[in-house]
């Protein structure tokens, strides 16, 4: 899960992404509001939200891709693990993720 300052960037993150292969497949949602500290100020702000699909194998190039293109200098990148899921989905992350 990966936040980006607007949909412009969050789609430039998800084409590197995929395309790179990092990633089978990026799905963003345009709209979120986030509040959070920041350099001591609680700042409240409009952010899309990226959901990316990968394997543990491909985590670190993923990190290392979405860093080279995102803007923030301490980006969200976080991992969610998924304990059970669609065998079928799942293969085609681990297929398409290579």
């Amino acid at each position: 899960m990966v936040t980006a300052p607007n949909q412009e960037e969050a789609a430039k993150i998800a084409d590197h992404a995929v395309r790179s292969r990092h990633a089978a497949c990026a799905t963003t949602i345009p709209m979120a509001q986030s509040t959070y500290w920041w350099e001591g100020q609680v700042v409240s702000e409009q952010e899309a939200v990226l959901f990316m699909k990968t394997t543990v194998d491909r985590f670190s190039l993923l990190q290392d891709t979405i860093r080279k293109v995102h803007s923030y200098k301490v980006p969200e990148i976080i991992a969610i693990p998924v304990s059970i899921g669609l065998p079928q989905y799942l293969e085609w992350v681990r297929r398409e993720a290579s």
